[in-house]
């Protein structure tokens, strides 16, 4: 299928792209998504549908040159990688592999791993794993490009034709929401909602950025229990994204504060896309969030659902006063030009950011309607844990399975409390 292209990304990277670019440079700055389907994939499908994703969205095929700057590629694609796999678990080693291996972005903006199981009998499978810079594009974009791909794998029709290229987010935001004084104020209330408050993180020091790892841990709710967790967020008239915040700032208290009270600091993920000008499309890839400190009480007479209100309520006024927008405006402010000075300042950062943890719940990913059935049997997001990061928790939802992903710092802390961690995580949501 030949596209005519409409035009391609050549620009210095933006000041939020930088800064990733550069902190990428020192520890990979990753985000990975696998989605198990049921079935055959045939031949070639994903290669097509990885060329015609590229012939759609110009920004993947831009790649990273000196400056930093994006160039149209001499080659665009998307590198997929087959391989037939002997247990139905395997996705788990690759998957932690793919969060550590770096993107080159002089080549490509990511790449593709198809795990085949039991190819050409009833019983195959592929635990498709999808792989993208955090330099170029956050986790919702991701989870919706995965879903492209594999609906194009399996005959939907293609993409409207090439699209033009789009500014990035940072270059939309309103101007109200980018001056100095603003984008000062959204600084300083993490910085002092931090400090007055103590905040509780993952404790521990963090080895060096450049042998930094990160590994996961897999827990989902399902079927009825997903149900009673979203008849009761109902009821109480708070999201499930607040009741998991809630929930795990109660974990940590209990683990890492045993008998105590306090807050944990809690970063939250905000998708800013809807209120940028112009505003992107919903399924254009980019990097359009920004992270909005909370501050969730836990300890004793401090319930889950109280936790969960004050986790809505600060969302909400965060919002409100666009300080999701400011802080992402920021980093025009303060981004190093240069990789020298850039590592000075991230090593700054990583050592003084006063909270180390963030939640990141990318919603529910829909199957698309193909002319050939899809079916998505799982579904597992996660990101690496580089600058400023102890640990990533990253949810997403499909049918009737929630999927929570606690992606931390090897080494920071040992894998059995990662484990307690989600166990109380899951068993405190579940039973408020």
């Amino acid at each position: 299928m030949t596209v005519r292209m409409r035009g391609e990304v050549r620009r210095e990277l933006s000041a939020g792209e930088r800064w990733f670019w550069l902190i990428d440079q020192l520890s990979p700055a990753n985000c990975v998504v696998r989605i198990r389907v049921r079935g055959a994939i045939g031949a070639y499908r994903l290669e097509e549908a990885a060329a015609a994703l590229v012939a759609e969205f110009p920004l993947l095929r831009a790649v990273v040159r000196e400056g930093p700057r994006f160039e149209p590629s001499a080659d665009p694609h998307l590198p997929v990688v087959h391989r037939v796999v002997d247990g139905t678990q395997e996705w788990r080693e690759v998957f932690d592999e793919q969060l550590n291996e770096p993107v080159d972005l002089a080549t490509a903006p990511g790449r593709i791993i198809d795990l085949a199981w039991r190819p050409a009998t009833s019983a195959e499978f592929h635990d498709v794993i999808v792989v993208f810079s955090h330099v170029l594009i956050d986790g919702r974009s991701l989870a919706s490009l995965a879903s492209r791909l594999l609906a194009n794998a399996v005959g939907a029709a293609p993409g409207a034709g090439a699209r033009p290229p789009i500014l990035p987010a940072d270059a939309m935001i309103p101007p109200r929401y980018t001056g100095v004084v603003p984008c000062l104020r959204a600084n300083l209330a993490g910085q002092l909602g931090a400090l007055g408050r103590r905040a509780l993180g993952i404790p521990g020091e963090p080895p060096p950025l450049p042998v930094r790892r990160t590994r996961t841990v897999h827990r989902t709710i399902d079927g009825a229990e997903l149900v009673a967790l979203r008849d009761r967020c109902r009821t109480e008239d708070v999201t499930v994204n607040s009741a998991l915040v809630a929930a795990l700032a109660t974990a940590m208290g209990e683990l890492f504060r045993p008998g105590g009270t306090g807050f944990a600091g809690i970063g939250i993920p905000v998708d800013v896309r809807s209120r940028l000008r112009p505003a992107p499309a919903a399924d254009e890839p980019g990097m359009f969030t920004a992270v909005v400190p909370t501050f969730v009480p836990f300890g004793r007479r401090r319930s889950v659902h109280d936790a969960a209100w004050a986790v809505k309520s600060q969302l909400s006024r965060h919002i409100h006063r666009g300080t999701d927008l400011s802080a992402l405006a920021a980093i025009r402010y303060g981004c190093p030009r240069t990789l020298e000075s850039g590592k000075r300042a991230i090593e700054l950062v990583d050592r003084r950011a006063p909270w180390n943890i963030t939640l990141s719940n990318l919603g529910r990913l829909a199957t698309p309607e193909t002319p050939e059935p899809l079916r998505i049997t799982a579904l597992t997001v996660a990101g690496t844990n580089s600058c400023a990061s102890a640990m990533t928790v990253a949810v997403a939802t499909h049918g009737d399975t929630l999927s929570i992903t606690f992606c931390y710092v090897d080494t920071l802390v040992p894998h059995s409390a990662i484990e307690l961690l989600a166990d109380r995580t899951v068993a405190s949501v579940l039973r408020w």
